[in-house]
């Protein structure tokens, strides 16, 4: 089985899916949006409340992703043992409890930077386990066998991803604006708590998690060794690095080059930015619609080949490529980043089978998180010997390489034809001899 177009008006898949998903939906919003006004509001805190200079808010930053590289592995392997939602309750409730410590401490004034530490990495070990358990449940939620109705789930989700993206800094800015950071995140703590509270009115019931009675590494290994065997997931695991590198890289070089090389203004800046993050919201937006048009490989293909020109504009910004090109270059390489949390997020949730969705989820997560931190090493030890230009070449070349894993994959010469799935019967190959085989659920 898989991913199969969707067929008939997207308004009816839309229709097909549950009121259970709005309710998973609405809750992601919360928590979504609450972890990005949080990733703001909580350093300027630091700021204006305790005087925090460059080397707290940097600490506090790496606080923050810490347990993103840290974690991922083993809360992967630890929620394929479990039942996912209650996980994802509990998540929320500790997160409403670690931000809204802040302003209590604030308005005590008892707050301290070490607090502040502690909060934002149990915040962020928090956030691993509850974004890895609501990726993993998803199927379960909405899939069904159904790959469309797993595509248009994603699409939703991928929309909210980028505006939270998108809007998250800018709310959390014009809110802050209207009282103080620490008023802010007594919002974002009852956000957290909304979103529990949703979750808990999921009625459709959870399936009983695998019965395992192995060591916890084993599991982990496991995970590792099915992204590593099979062709899809290899793919993707690649692809996506590719991007986070770049990406990163890229980020952390354009601020040298518009205002200090090119005397941008930070106005101008901020809106190359902003049109970047209107590319990824379309990108989600038009995920479903591409797939259904062009299928889902075909589609997945077409954009990777088409952000390999768009990437070479990058490096060439001002000197002799125009600003308005670049940023819609820059737009184009963010589109894909949208479109690829939908049709390949949905991609990887289909051909894992259910008993290996949370290990999958927490190496794919290491794995690009750690994409991004080597993205910004790299720009960084590039940038500082042959300058930021030289180190956006070097992320240009990973983004014009991004079609190629996919190319090589089942991904690729899927149409409308199967290629590789997961079905009640177990797991089934196509074309992709390295599957393995399901584990047995009681």
């Amino acid at each position: 089985m898989s991913i199969r177009p969707i067929r008939g008006d997207r308004h009816e898949t839309a229709r097909a899916l549950s009121r259970d998903f709005t309710r998973y939906l609405i809750a992601a919003v919360a928590a979504k949006g609450g972890f990005t006004i949080a990733r703001v509001a909580v350093p300027l805190v630091a700021i204006t409340t305790l005087g925090a200079g460059p080397a707290e808010a940097g600490s506090l930053a790496a606080a923050g992703t810490a347990p993103f590289l840290l974690l991922g592995l083993p809360a992967g392997a630890w929620l394929d043992r479990v039942a996912r939602r209650p996980v994802m309750i509990a998540m929320d409730l500790i997160r409403f409890a670690l931000i809204g410590s802040v302003p209590l401490s604030a308005a005590l004034s008892v707050l301290t930077i070490t607090q502040l530490w502690v909060v934002v990495f149990l915040n962020g070990v928090a956030t691993v386990f509850f974004d890895i358990a609501m990726q993993s449940h998803l199927p379960d939620l909405v899939g069904d066998g159904d790959g469309g109705r797993l595509v248009a789930a994603n699409g939703r989700l991928g929309i909210v991803d980028q505006m939270a993206l998108i809007g998250g800094p800018a709310l959390a800015g014009w809110l802050i604006g209207l009282s103080t950071a620490a008023t802010v995140l007594v919002a974002t703590a009852l956000g957290y708590l909304w979103s529990a509270l949703w979750i808990r009115r999921i009625e459709r019931p959870e399936p009983r998690p695998a019965v395992l009675r192995r060591p916890l590494a084993t599991e982990v290994r496991e995970g590792l060794s099915f992204v590593r065997r099979n062709r899809t997931l290899r793919a993707i695991t690649v692809a996506g690095a590719l991007v986070n590198f770049a990406t990163a890289g890229t980020i952390a070089m354009l601020p040298l080059v518009l205002v200090q090389e090119l005397h941008w203004s930070d106005g101008r800046l901020g809106l190359f930015l902003t049109v970047g993050g209107v590319g990824g919201l379309l990108g989600a937006l038009c995920a479903e619609r591409l797939s259904k048009g062009l299928g889902a490989g075909r589609s997945v293909m077409a954009i990777g080949v088409a952000v390999a020109p768009a990437s070479l504009a990058l490096p060439l910004i001002g000197r002799p490529i125009p600003g308005l090109i670049a940023a819609l270059a820059w737009a184009m390489v963010i589109f894909k980043v949208g479109f690829d949390s939908v049709v390949l997020m949905s991609f990887r949730q289909h051909v894992t089978p259910p008993g290996l969705l949370g290990r999958v989820n927490g190496t794919l997560r290491v794995v690009f998180s750690g994409a991004l931190t080597f993205g910004a090493a790299t720009a960084a030890l590039v940038g500082g010997h042959a300058g930021p230009r030289a180190a956006m070449w070097v992320a240009s070349a990973a983004l014009a390489l991004v079609w190629v894993p996919i190319l090589c994959s089942p991904i690729s010469r899927q149409v409308n034809g199967a290629v590789c799935g997961f079905d009640d019967q177990g797991w089934k190959g196509n074309g992709d001899s390295s599957a393995e085989p399901a584990p047995t659920h009681s």
